[in-house]
């Protein structure tokens, strides 16, 4: 299925509301949970944001669910949205549109939100404006959702029709007059209208709307294109985000691999086949099929060792696709896995040797779906073999379930649409954000020279907030144990601090403040420990008024050489406090990096880096990976090289610069 669609604008003004009317009263209005759950978080940030369209369809949204929000959420837009139960798929090429999709099993249901913030017109958002700012200031209230004034609102449903669709479709018509009427009497978007079109243009696209000479709507929107002036070209965007939107869409992070077992007949293409026709997230079909025929197995037959070279091939291109796709964030589908290997008979040498390499090369599947159907059921659907013989095969790829790890047996008996209703919810419980946190387990460390995060420890201090904390949010307080501050007083927080970060924050301390908006009051000055998670400048200085004399600052901080602005890497993270007044500043290196974090290792110590190098020589170009670090502690670099870390510093007292 297409994540892509066209700008978000009113399709719908609503039916009384919409355009300036008051709502029908005692009309309840009926949101989905799911996207309730958006709305209260988005108010919860306390910054602006509105609904673009769809208001009549949020009880369960047939289409996308269009946001329009204030440029500085984007930082922490992921976390804010993984709170309320979405993931995002990423797809470039498409302006500042973020995609978010979430699964309702009650419904049976995707509900996806089209985030963007700005508003730019055309299928490649070509056509850029400045009009985001001023239609959020100028939001009015409905309910649980903020939505443009009737003038704005008019005249962006205006300029869908005819700069993004280039019609007015006939069940558009009678809503495009409404809209008219409402805009003629002017509004702020109509002054910017007239002068990037010119005022001719614009009155004739009204006229042309509240007459009805709909015939002429084609012609009208060819030139108002042509005649757009102001921004960046068009069509050099065009041209950008076409070419941008060939990577295709991906998932963030670890991408699930569902794999499907049964004998023939059970269903598992025309599961997979339907999977991936519409899930909406990015997904790819690898059909394993090791031992099936194929069109030269006449040949291949007559060869000694033809047909097992024909099973290493297959198995061997199915494993390097699988693999591939994952790492292009794809959900990967897999037809048959390398289990079946395990239910194939003793065979000769050969045989044995490809069952084992089928084994080793084709990755385990996160998920593994055994289809159960009766034997009799499988033969009338495909008239292969026999019951009986299928009877014996179910029973066997059943016990197989039972000790196999991450394997779920489906009825698949039941009519296909139920089926795949039932695998679609356990692929969204493998890739919502909810399975991604109980997914990622961790432990207290102790505080080693290179603290290690996957063993317990602590002191009694801690013991109050341990047992609050489920065992996998210790992960999200390793930072903690850089400090000598083991319990703050007052703890303060600012950047992409996600929202399972933030809950087990506020478990370590109820009273803990997010400095994200003005620091004021009771909380200036008065924490004693401020956590940043990829800071920008503007948090750094709030940080900086929140923080007591003698207090502690730890930066969670990424390299990025693309930086606009403030450090690029962790030793300028250390300048940076150091040029500030902080002291004894400490880098340290989030080993493998923060979303996985084994170990806390100083830079400043090489012995910890080359221990922690031993411990992972195994992984993927392990050895590479150790020689360029090698050379980097010879070079005295590693700190510039150093992909993700974390920087503490303490703040001096006030007579210390005396």
């Amino acid at each position: 299925m297409d994540i892509t669609s066209d700008l978000p604008l009113p399709e719908e003004l609503g039916r009384v509301g919409a355009l300036g009317g008051p709502d029908l009263p005692g009309k309840p209005q009926l949101i989905h949970p799911r996207v309730a759950a958006v709305f209260g978080t988005l108010d919860g940030t306390g910054l602006p944001w509105l609904l673009l369209r769809g208001e009549d369809d949020l009880a369960l949204p047939s289409g996308d669910v269009d946001i329009l929000v204030d440029k500085h959420l984007l930082s922490r837009l992921d976390d804010v949205m993984a709170a309320a139960g979405f993931c995002r798929v990423l797809a470039w090429g498409h302006g500042s549109h973020r995609f978010y999709f979430s699964y309702s099993a009650e419904d049976g249901a995707w509900i996806k939100l089209d985030v963007v913030s700005d508003l730019a017109f055309g299928s490649c958002q070509q056509w850029r404006t400045p009009w985001a700012a001023r239609c959020l200031r100028r939001r009015v209230r409905r309910g649980p959702y903020w939505t443009p004034d009737a003038a704005d609102q008019a005249w962006l449903f205006l300029l869908h029709l005819f700069m993004d669709k280039g019609e007015v479709a006939p069940e558009r018509q009678d809503l495009a007059r409404t809209a008219a009427k409402v805009a003629a009497d002017g509004g702020r978007i109509a002054e910017s209208v007239r002068r990037r079109v010119g005022a001719g243009l614009a009155t004739d696209m009204l006229n042309l709307v509240i007459a009805g000479r709909f015939e002429d709507a084609p012609a009208v929107a060819a030139r108002m294109k042509a005649s757009w002036s102001g921004g960046p070209s068009p069509a050099f965007i065009e041209v950008l985000n076409r070419t941008l939107r060939r990577s295709g869409a991906r998932l963030r992070g670890h991408t699930p691999l569902l794999g499907v077992m049964a004998p023939d007949g059970a269903g598992k293409t025309t599961l997979l086949n339907g999977l991936h026709a519409d899930v909406p997230l990015p997904t790819k079909y690898v059909y394993m099929g090791l031992w099936g025929a194929g069109p030269f197995d006449a040949v291949l037959n007559r060869i000694p060792g033809g047909r097992t070279a024909k099973k290493v091939y297959r198995l061997v291109r199915g494993g390097v696709l699988a693999r591939f796709y994952r790492r292009m964030g794809k959900v990967v589908l897999m037809d048959r896995v390398a289990y079946d290997a395990l239910l194939a008979g003793p065979g000769g040498p050969l045989a044995r040797i490809s069952n084992a390499l089928a084994l080793a090369v084709i990755p385990a599947p996160d998920v593994l779906l055994v289809l159960d159907v009766p034997g009799a059921v499988m033969f009338e659907r495909k008239g292969e073999h026999s019951p009986e013989v299928l009877e014996s095969w179910r029973n066997d790829y059943l016990q197989l379930a039972d000790r196999l790890p991450g394997s779920r047996v489906v009825d698949a008996s039941q009519p296909v649409e139920e089926v795949q209703r039932v695998a679609t919810g356990i692929i969204w419980d493998t890739c919502s954000p909810e399975a991604g946190t109980a997914a990622t387990a961790g432990r207290a460390p102790h505080r080693p020279t290179a603290v290690d995060t996957s063993t317990h420890g602590g002191t009694s201090a801690e013991a109050g907030a341990g047992e609050a904390l489920s065992l996998h949010l210790w992960r999200l307080l390793d930072w903690r144990f850089l400090l000598p501050v083991l319990q703050p007083r007052t703890l303060g927080f600012a950047g992409r601090i996600s929202a399972e970060t933030e809950s087990a924050l506020r478990l370590l301390d109820p009273r803990a403040v997010r400095l994200d908006g003005p620091v004021a009051g009771p909380d200036a000055g008065k924490c004693d420990v401020v956590l940043l998670s990829s800071p920008d400048s503007g948090q750094i200085e709030k940080a900086e008024r929140a923080l007591e004399p003698g207090g502690w600052i730890c930066v969670e901080a990424s390299r990025s050489l693309l930086r606009n602005q403030g450090p690029r890497t962790l030793r300028g993270w250390k300048r940076s406090l150091e040029r500030r007044g902080y002291q004894d500043v400490a880098v340290y290196w989030n080993a493998p990096n923060r979303d996985r974090t084994a170990r806390l290792v100083p830079v400043r110590s090489s012995v910890s880096i080359r221990d922690t190098l031993a411990l992972r020589k195994d992984v993927c170009f392990g050895a590479l990976k150790a020689a360029a670090v090698h050379t980097a502690l010879a070079l005295r670099v590693f700190d510039l090289l150093v992909p993700e870390g974390t920087v503490t510093g303490r703040r001096p007292e006030r007579n210390v610069a005396q």
